[in-house]
């Protein structure tokens, strides 16, 4: 996952940076996403999602003991295909890149790096790199403490050539203006990576009981008045939405956020020092051997 370039963008996981604080490299309760973000989207094999979390848990708390405390946030799919998204948030590209110089030189990193790196093929069927730039004036009320939350709604927008993304946002941010809508959204458009025209939203969600909730029919009616059936059927080529779940044994994550929700972000038992420091795989906390292996 965190090939040794890949790593240096994990180390900030912007993930918060969705609809949020960005974990950015500083800390993130309401300080807004970050500007820049770079996504590795894992694509985990079959039956392969327990072992990878797991492998994933072991080189996170190798990370640490290598005294590497960069931000970071995994996260892992609750719907769709198997996968592992780890998000991280930089002020600028030449920040980015400055990072990655950093770990490249630090002997600790490299060494832990070079360790994990190779078993990835192991669990791993495919992944990508992608940046992204944080478009706020295309965002819905973007800030918020990520520490009090536990999923993000991702949806991936891929908007023909020749359309308006801006105008798209702008007339569905009104409708929901009009509506009152009670949600944070992050917009980040893709520079790299993925095909031209894609962007990406972050919405984090706090437990799934809000999906209980009935259709909001305020809205229904705003999107209604501004023909937005008709208007995206034009603009937009392909939408895929999904749901993360927040993944502490896969994250670094700064007190301050973690004392949002302690129970959470602090699990206990932690992995044993002694196996992340070896390689060995084993669980960052126990796990129902009879559960399914989540999809």
């Amino acid at each position: 996952m965190r090939k040794s370039v890949l790593w240096v963008c994990m180390a900030a996981l912007c993930l918060t940076l969705l609809s949020v604080p960005a974990l950015a490299q500083n800390d993130m309760n309401r300080m807004g996403p970050p500007k820049v973000l770079m996504i590795i989207r894992e694509e985990v094999k079959p039956g392969k999602a327990v072992a990878h979390e797991q492998h994933e848990a072991a080189w996170t708390q190798a990370f640490l003991k290598a005294k590497y405390t960069t931000p970071a946030l995994g996260l892992t799919s609750v719907t769709g295909n198997a996968e592992a998204w780890f998000l991280v948030g930089f002020d600028s590209f030449a920040a980015m890149e400055k990072d990655s110089e950093r770990m490249e030189k630090d002997a600790a990193i490299h060494s832990v790096n070079t360790t994990f790196g190779p078993k990835e093929s192991e669990f791993l069927e495919g992944s990508r790199t992608m940046t992204a730039r944080f478009r706020p004036e295309l965002s819905y009320k973007p800030g918020v403490n990520i520490g009090e939350y536990k999923y993000f709604q991702i949806t991936v927008i891929r908007f023909r050539l020749g359309e308006s993304a801006e105008d798209f946002y702008k007339a569905l941010n009104g409708a929901r203006e009009k509506a009152g809508l009670d949600s944070h959204i992050a917009i980040y458009q893709v520079n790299s990576g993925m095909p031209t025209g894609t962007f990406i939203s972050f919405v984090p969600v706090k437990s799934l009981e809000a999906w209980d909730a009935p259709p909001n029919t305020a809205m229904d009616a705003a999107l209604k008045e501004i023909n937005f059936s008709q208007m995206a059927g034009k603009a937009v080529v392909n939408v895929e939405s999904r749901l993360y779940s927040f993944a502490p044994q896969l994250s670094i994550v700064s007190d301050q956020m973690a004392q949002a929700n302690p129970n959470f972000w602090r699990p206990k038992p932690a992995m044993g020092r002694k196996a992340a420091a070896s390689g060995e795989v084993t669980p960052a906390t126990k796990k129902d051997t009879n559960a399914p292996d989540k999809k």
